[in-house]
């Protein structure tokens, strides 16, 4: 089974049924193993609380593993692995799901163009 970690956005597009997460991504989901970044749920988490991401109610972790999806935590090699990354991207958070990717051994998928025109072997277009 394929092992993919979900970006930020195609997260929140799940949660919400955004129409933009698209089939083909849809049958991604449901046939892989998901893991999402605890760095993700922070990022939405701060993005709510300045206004700019509503969020449903209740605790966004036990949601996503209710789904399925495998929580993944902050590792302090995560973070060095971040430090490493010969990439040039400014956002932290992107930096870390790459590094994290990277270590791991999973598949980022994003629609990020950002990161998609890094190049890396760890990312795929979701």
């Amino acid at each position: 089974m394929k092992r993919h970690l979900l970006d930020t956005h195609l997260i929140y597009w799940w949660m919400t049924g955004d129409g933009r997460l698209g089939k083909a991504l849809q049958r991604i989901i449901a046939r892989s193993e998901i893991v999402v970044s605890t760095a993700s749920i922070w990022e939405m988490v701060l993005k709510n609380a300045s206004g700019k991401l509503p969020l449903p109610k209740g605790a966004i972790a036990e949601h996503l593993e209710a789904q399925g999806f495998i929580l993944l935590p902050i590792f302090p090699r995560h973070i060095e692995a971040a430090r490493n990354l010969s990439c040039k991207h400014a956002d932290p958070f992107d930096r870390l799901l790459i590094a994290q990717a990277l270590d791991e051994r999973l598949t980022l998928l994003t629609r990020d163009a950002g990161i998609l025109g890094l190049g890396l072997d760890a990312v795929a277009r979701g």
